[in-house]
């Protein structure tokens, strides 16, 4: 199977999300459509990026995902409904879960058809165009790109043959760590807005609150420094175990999803 130089226009993933939309989720094993089993974002994801399966198993995961994130909360349960993401929806029929979705959001069936779930799935084909905008595609002469989350963080002899291979690795290890920091200031963010530190305190909640949004931003400027500095030393392409991505999609990669830059 083939792999995308470039992601295909969004009118293109919201046609094959069509069909993932009337079988329902999970995604099914005779699903075939290359347009999305072929996204940069789903191959990366793939252990064996050459079987078709562990495509779709890859696929799914990230669709489950995005649909978990899906960036309009008062839309959000109704995308994971139209789905059959969310519970109780998997394994109906589209005409139930349409119903469902538009009973979510106090919405007539019919015109939840005509008019949202158009939109739902362009947005979700938006994220999907966006996600695979995060890794670069490699020839097959080379080992294919693994999802970030399962490198190892070994130091090979390679790594320090000479002090500008050290140094490169040095760099791009700091890089990194300040990646996975900002996730983690980012989940923390998240958590604290939802489950306060202490419901009992308001004033204490809001304090830790704002400590945790204050360690997310300084995360988000130590990322784009070392982006930046990295890109002077030594260009776009950055690695991270067997995967190769885009230096300047990272901060997306780690979840940071509010700066234009």
């Amino acid at each position: 199977m083939d792999v995308q130089v470039t992601p295909p226009d969004v009118t293109e993933i919201a046609r094959s999300l069509k069909a993932v939309v009337a079988q329902g989720l999970p995604v099914r094993p005779k699903f075939t459509d290359e347009t999305v089993l072929g996204l940069r974002g789903v191959v990366a994801r793939s252990i064996a990026p050459d079987d078709r399966l562990s495509r779709i198993k890859a696929f799914d995961d990230l669709l489950a995902r995005l649909l978990v994130h899906y960036p309009d909360d008062e839309l959000g349960e109704a995308a994971r409904i139209l789905f059959g993401l969310a519970p109780g929806t998997r394994g109906t029929n589209l005409t139930r879960r349409r119903s469902a979705a538009a009973d979510s959001i106090e919405r007539d069936p019919e015109h939840f058809r005509k008019r949202i779930e158009p939109g739902i799935i362009s947005e979700v084909a938006w994220q999907l165009h966006r996600d695979s905008q995060n890794y670069i595609p490699r020839g097959r002469a080379v080992p294919p790109p693994l999802e970030s989350s399962g490198d190892s963080p070994t130091i090979r002899v390679g790594d320090v043959a000479n002090a500008d291979a050290a140094q490169h690795q040095e760099l791009l290890s700091r890089l990194w760590a300040h990646v996975y920091a900002l996730r983690a200031e980012i989940l923390r963010v998240e958590r604290l807005k939802t489950w306060p530190h202490d419901p009992t305190e308001p004033s204490t909640s809001e304090r830790v609150l704002t400590e945790a949004i204050e360690a997310r931003d300084y995360e988000v400027e130590a990322v784009k420094r070392l982006i930046q500095l990295y890109i002077d030393e030594y260009g776009q392409r950055i690695q991270h175990g067997d995967a190769e991505f885009d230096a300047t999609a990272l901060l997306r990669l780690a979840g940071w999803e509010n700066d234009p830059s």
